[in-house]
């Protein structure tokens, strides 16, 4: 989970959920939601700004699984080996659902967390601007990277039978 520290000093950019996605990906739905869970386990764990409070934490495990169920998702409906536009959109559009998906487990928890009735309103507003850019940012790393990632995988296996 090295690489999900990389972009840390940015709010909201990460490259967490494209790692846990494209494990769902490599390794199918079930793995790929084991490795999603344990995955943000461990980075909220490991955080060095602290761990995440018990709903965020619960949240973010929930949050994780169905990141590596959109990567496998992803590979079982929407992928073909070759190089497009379209894979792209739909890498974009999986990521949009993933983040989309953990972004609301995780404001939902943070709420459970710290926020009050009298707080619900200006909660929700603060947390829509990080999720905007949250989502925003996913959908372009995942339409970019993800199906260059999955293009390597054919090489990686020819590099391996030599």
């Amino acid at each position: 989970m090295g690489f999900g520290y990389l972009l840390a000093p940015i709010p909201n950019l990460e490259i967490v959920s494209l790692i846990l996605a494209f494990s769902g990906f490599l390794l199918g739905i079930p793995y790929g939601m084991l490795v999603g869970a344990i995955g943000f386990f461990l980075y909220s764990v490991l955080n060095p700004f602290g761990i995440a409070p018990p709903p965020v934490l619960l949240a973010q495990i929930m949050g994780g699984m169905i990141i590596g169920l959109t990567g496998g998702i992803y590979r079982r409906f929407c992928f073909k080996p070759q190089y497009t536009l379209i894979n792209s959109l739909w890498a974009g559009f999986w990521g949009l659902l993933a983040t989309l998906a953990y972004d609301l487990l995780t404001n939902l928890g943070a709420y459970i967390a710290a926020a009050s009735r009298e707080t619900l309103i200006v909660f929700l507003i603060a947390g829509l601007s990080f999720s905007l850019i949250h989502i925003i940012s996913n959908v372009l790393i995942f339409a970019i990277l993800f199906p260059i990632l999955a293009k390597l995988i054919p090489i990686m296996n020819k590099s391996d039978n030599n």
